[in-house]
C-alpha cells in the first residue's frame, strides 16, 4: 500500500473507530463472548462425521446466504465493486477458510485450552500489524490490555494444560493455532482496509463466507473428501446453532464492532470465549474450577475494561 494511501486509511481507520464507550460495545463483546464461548460444546457434535473442510463449507454457505437478507433489511447494497470483492475474497480466503481449518485441526493435536491460549494472542497481533501497515496508533492501554487478556487465558488454562500428557504432535497444535492467528490477522485487515473504502459490513461478509466456501470446495475436491453429511439430528441441531448463532449473528456483531472501535478491542473476544467455554463445559462435562482460573477471569475482565478505556480518541 503506498504511504499516502496508507496515511488516508489510517485516517479512515481512526475515523470509524472513534468515539466514546457505550453499553453497545459492552453488549457486543458479552454477545460475541457468549455465542463464541458455547460454539466449542456444540461443535463436537460436528467432528467425524465429516472432514472439517466440508463442515465448515456447508456452514458459511448457509451463514452467507442468510446474511444477504439482513443486509437488505439494513439498507445495506449487496453488490461490491470489484476492488471491494477482491478485498473481501481475501478476507473469506483467509478467515473462513484457512483460519478455521487450521483452528478446528489444532484441535485434533493440541488441548483445547492451549489452542485458546494460543489464539488469544490474536488481539496483540492485530494491534502491531495494524500499526506496522496502516500506521494506526494504539494507545498503550490497548496494547496493556491485549497483554492481560492473554495471560488471563493462561491462567485460566493452566490447569488443563498443565494436566494434559505430552503428545509428540503437540507443537503441530501449536503452530497450527499460531498460523490460525496470523491468517485471521491478515484477513482482519482486508476487512479494515475494505471498510474504510465504504463497504457495507453485513454485505461484506456475507461474500467473505461465500468466497472463503468456495475456497473450501476446491479443497475438498482435491483432497477428494466426503461430501455427504450424516443424518442424524445431532449434527443438523448442531449445524443450526453453528450457522445461526456462532457464523450469522457471532460474526455480524464482531464486524459491527470492529467497525464502530477497530480490531483491536473486537479481536479481544478470543481472550473472553474460553471462561464461557469453561463455565459452559462444568456445566455439561463436570469440568472443576481452581484458583489459577479465577485469576485468570479477573485479568481477562480488567484487560477488557482497559481496552474498551483506550479506544476513545
Amino acid at each position: 500500500i503506498p504511504s499516502s494511501g496508507s496515511e488516508s486509511l489510517s485516517q479512515n481507520a481512526h475515523h470509524h473507530a472513534g468515539g466514546q464507550p457505550d453499553r453497545w460495545d459492552y453488549l457486543s463483546l458479552a454477545a460475541c463472548g457468549f455465542i463464541w464461548g458455547t460454539t466449542w460444546l456444540v461443535l463436537k457434535f460436528q467432528l467425524g462425521s465429516l472432514s472439517p473442510v466440508v463442515s465448515i463449507m456447508y456452514r458459511f454457505i448457509a451463514s452467507g446466504l442468510l446474511i444477504f437478507p439482513i443486509s437488505r433489511l439494513q439498507g445495506q447494497r449487496l453488490r461490491l465493486t470489484r476492488r471491494e470483492h477482491l478485498l473481501a475474497a481475501t478476507q473469506g480466503i483467509l478467515v473462513f477458510g484457512a483460519g478455521y481449518v487450521m483452528a478446528y485441526s489444532a484441535e485434533e493435536h493440541a488441548p483445547s485450552a492451549l489452542v485458546a491460549v494460543v489464539f488469544a494472542s490474536l488481539s496483540l497481533v492485530n494491534t502491531g500489524l495494524f500499526r506496522l501497515v496502516l500506521g494506526q496508533r494504539a494507545a498503550r492501554g490497548a496494547w496493556i490490555g491485549a497483554g492481560l487478556g492473554a495471560v488471563g487465558v493462561a491462567c485460566l488454562s493452566a490447569g488443563q494444560v498443565l494436566g494434559s500428557p505430552l503428545r509428540s504432535d503437540l507443537l503441530l497444535g501449536v503452530g497450527l493455532t499460531l498460523g490460525s492467528v496470523l491468517f485471521n490477522a491478515f484477513g482482519n485487515l482486508a476487512t479494515r482496509v475494505n471498510q474504510s473504502g465504504g463497504a457495507p459490513v453485513s454485505t461484506l461478509t456475507g461474500w467473505a463466507m461465500l468466497y472463503g466456501s468456495a475456497a473450501l470446495f476446491l479443497t475438498a475436491l482435491v483432497t477428494h473428501a466426503n461430501f455427504v453429511p450424516p443424518m442424524t439430528f445431532s449434527f443438523w441441531a448442531s449445524f443450526a446453532y453453528l450457522t445461526v448463532f456462532g457464523s450469522v449473528v457471532g460474526f455480524l456483531v464482531y464486524y459491527a464492532l470492529a467497525h464502530r472501535r477497530g480490531f483491536t478491542l473486537a479481536s479481544y473476544t478470543g481472550a473472553l470465549t474460553p471462561p464461557v467455554a469453561m463455565l459452559v463445559s462444568s456445566l455439561f462435562e463436570h469440568v472443576h474450577w481452581d484458583l489459577s482460573a479465577l485469576v485468570g477471569i479477573v485479568l481477562i475482565v480488567s484487560g477488557q475494561v482497559m481496552i474498551i478505556r483506550s479506544t476513545r480518541r
